[in-house]
């Protein structure tokens, strides 16, 4: 029911279904809230020991680049590029859950993260 023009509204995470997952091959992109990302490295990005995390739907990507700058235990001077499904880098200000809308595959959102520009 909810579809790309739903990724408009500032609530449309909020608003999500959160029933079951469904007679689709796919389940929601947020349930409860929030987004399940899974981080992957790419080049000679630092692994991480956990990539999955359920993070809040409604933050934006400058603070999901904030938390992995974190949990990588990078300094803010360290460069740090975070891209979706490998093909481009949401900006800054966009929010996690309407990426999550589009993008997700099977409720997961993967985000590649790398030192070096790899895409975009």
């Amino acid at each position: 029911r909810v579809g790309a023009a739903a990724a408009h509204n500032s609530h449309a995470g909020a608003t999500a279904p959160a029933s079951g997952s469904g007679s689709g091959a796919s389940r929601l992109a947020i349930k409860d809230d929030r987004v399940v990302v899974s981080f992957r490295h790419t080049g000679d990005a630092p692994v991480l020991k956990q990539s999955k995390f359920k993070l809040p739907s409604t933050v934006r990507f400058h603070t999901v680049g904030e938390k992995l700058r974190e949990l990588l235990q990078l300094q803010k001077t360290d460069p740090l590029f975070l891209f979706c499904n490998s093909s481009f880098a949401p900006p800054p200000d966009q929010i996690l859950g309407d990426v999550a809308q589009c993008f997700h595959v099977d409720g997961v959102l993967t985000l590649n993260y790398c030192t070096t520009p790899a895409w975009g």
